[in-house]
């Protein structure tokens, strides 16, 4: 567990004021900065636009958050666990462990809370949710909005994303995978480019159908129209795609109606790792094709070369960036650049880094100004999104793929417009009960999975846990046994116990619930999608343990810990 690099684009000495959000100030004061970042965002963007007329119980959050382990989740590792390890580690430690405060158990919430927070703080009462899609998570979480929107199951939506881990977890595990910037300078395209820099914060977005946000003489920054979404086939975790990055710009501009060559700006993903960044630029090249362009034609230019990469953020950083961009008319520099690498695809084509600040010229007195973000996440999770300058004479009749209304301007029926979804396979594992065949004769026979805590689930520190809860957690639907065949899933065996448990049973569930609808495991489809609901793993926590039992040693006065 160690990192090459200390650097990092962090947020230092952030004094939340908690004016205008409708939770008790004692409350958020004290709360875990990932909220307060989400609430002071969320906030700021809300008072920039018209709300007057706008039905609160209408307005909805779509938030992206990363599943890593915050300040407060490991803090309260520390304190139930960590302790209690200490103690049987080391005669006559005493265990100081204080009851839990409300604001910390609050923020010890990772993925659950942070839309819900917004939503209450700001008194919204549509639909509010939280998603990690990785780093494409904020174009994910735009989309999901949109939708909203679309359907009229909500007039407003705040849509962006968060990232405010702990940042030894992101420190060392990039580091791990060798993608950390040794040199702690994030240089996307440049030949110098060594890795990438990780950043933190918070940006949100303000989305209204575009004629509402007409009709309500709201300043309005661009119109979105066109999203693509998809998940790569080939490549593997750590290694993108091509294919699967162009099938999301072609559903892109599909949807928008545009050829590629439309575009006046890129904000790529641009992350500063070589091999990431040549795949993202051939990915443009092809979709570009072979002719109707010329040489460096296009600017693009990456934001996180300037506040790093903000992961479940960085696809709002790069929205926003584009927006102010398109607002001010003015091409944005993307800092660190001098010379692209030799072999770079980027010699030759369409596109040049955008080194320096320019003007943004239109192509033409009645062509509007076009821009596209891309952000592609770990695993291979794309998203690519579609800005138009919007001008007072737009016609707003153009933007109608955004509301699908009736003649009248009524919402469009759910039975008019959505066809019936058919349920074709399905498998489960709760509890004591590993299959759909086991579940099922569960409720047929009036069979439960409900039994005493298995010996062990606290790791040792069952006096510690029984000092927090008493009594509550005795009993409970436990997983006692679990069993994975590495081979079917092509995970080599070594690796299994690293993994999360809970990302093996997902992975378990999902293969069965694909072999009860008779599909094959393995298979090119790329118009099928994963969503999966899934809540903070605390197991994360244990290297933030590892970590604070040696950080201890050392202050112990030289007193040894038996660590194993």
């Amino acid at each position: 567990d160690k990192t090459y690099s200390r650097k990092a684009c962090l947020v230092n000495d952030f004094k939340f004021d908690p004016s205008g959000i409708e939770i008790d100030k004692n409350i958020l004061i004290d709360i875990d900065p990932l909220y307060q970042f989400v609430l002071h965002a969320g906030r700021d963007a809300f008072s920039d636009c018209v709300t007057g007329n706008l039905d609160r119980k209408r307005t909805g959050v779509a938030l992206a958050a990363i599943s890593l382990p915050t300040d407060a989740s490991s803090s309260l590792a520390k304190n139930i666990i960590g302790q209690t390890y200490r103690q049987n580690l080391r005669e006559g430690f005493v265990h100081d462990f204080k009851p839990l405060s409300k604001e910390e158990s609050i923020s010890a919430c990772v993925t659950s809370l942070p839309a819900s927070i917004l939503a209450k703080g700001l008194g919204l009462g549509g639909e509010s949710f939280t998603l990690d899609a990785a780093c494409a998570s904020s174009i994910y979480a735009v989309k999901l909005a949109c939708d909203e929107l679309s359907s009229y199951r909500a007039d407003a939506m705040l849509a962006g994303g968060v990232s405010r881990p702990d940042c030894l977890y992101t420190q060392v595990g990039f580091s791990q995978l060798r993608a950390l910037s040794p040199s702690g300078r994030c240089a996307p395209f440049d030949e110098r480019a060594d890795g990438l820099v990780v950043g933190e914060g918070a940006g949100i977005l303000v989305l209204k159908r575009l004629e509402d946000a007409v009709r309500d003489g709201d300043k309005i920054y661009a119109a979105i129209r066109g999203i693509g979404l998809s998940n790569d086939i080939g490549g593997n975790l750590l290694s993108p795609d091509s294919e699967g990055q162009i099938r999301a710009m072609k559903q892109a501009y599909e949807s928008a109606g545009w050829n590629p060559r439309d575009i006046d700006l890129i904000e790529c993903h641009g992350t500063g790792t070589p091999a990431g960044d040549s795949t993202e630029i051939e990915s443009l090249v092809q979709l570009w094709g072979k002719s109707g362009w010329s040489p460096a034609q296009c600017p693009i230019g990456s934001v996180k070369s300037m506040i790093g990469h903000l992961l479940t953020g960085a696809g709002a950083a790069g929205m926003i960036k584009t927006l102010l961009a398109m607002k001010h008319k003015t091409l944005p520099s993307s800092l660190n650049f001098k010379n692209a690498h030799k072999n770079s695809p980027i010699h030759g084509s369409p596109f040049r880094v955008q080194a320096e600040t320019g003007k943004w010229d239109k192509r033409g007195k009645e062509i509007s100004r076009k821009a596209a973000v891309s952000a592609f996440g770990f695993g291979g999770i794309n998203g690519h999104l579609l800005f138009e300058e919007c001008c007072p004479d737009i016609n707003t009749n153009k933007y109608k793929w955004l509301s699908k209304t009736s003649e009248n301007q009524a919402p469009v029926s759910c039975s008019d417009s959505v066809p019936p979804v058919a349920i074709i396979g399905m498998d489960a594992f709760f509890g004591k009960f590993k299959s759909l065949a086991e579940f099922r004769d569960a409720i047929f026979n009036g069979k439960t999975s409900i039994e005493e805590r298995p010996e062990g689930r606290w790791r040792g520190c069952d006096e510690t846990a029984a000092k927090i809860l008493g009594a509550k957690d005795l009993y409970g639907a436990f997983i006692k046994e679990f069993n994975i065949d590495p081979a079917s899933y092509h995970i080599p065996p070594v690796e299994i116990p690293d993994i999360l448990l809970q990302h093996l049973l997902i992975l378990k569930v999902a293969s069965g619930a694909m072999k009860d609808a008779g599909l094959p495991l393995r298979d090119n489809r790329p118009r099928m999608g994963v969503i999966i609901g899934a809540d903070f793993d605390y197991g994360a926590t244990d290297f933030e343990l590892r970590w604070d039992i040696l950080n201890r040693q050392k202050a112990d006065s030289g007193k040894n810990l038996q660590i194993q």
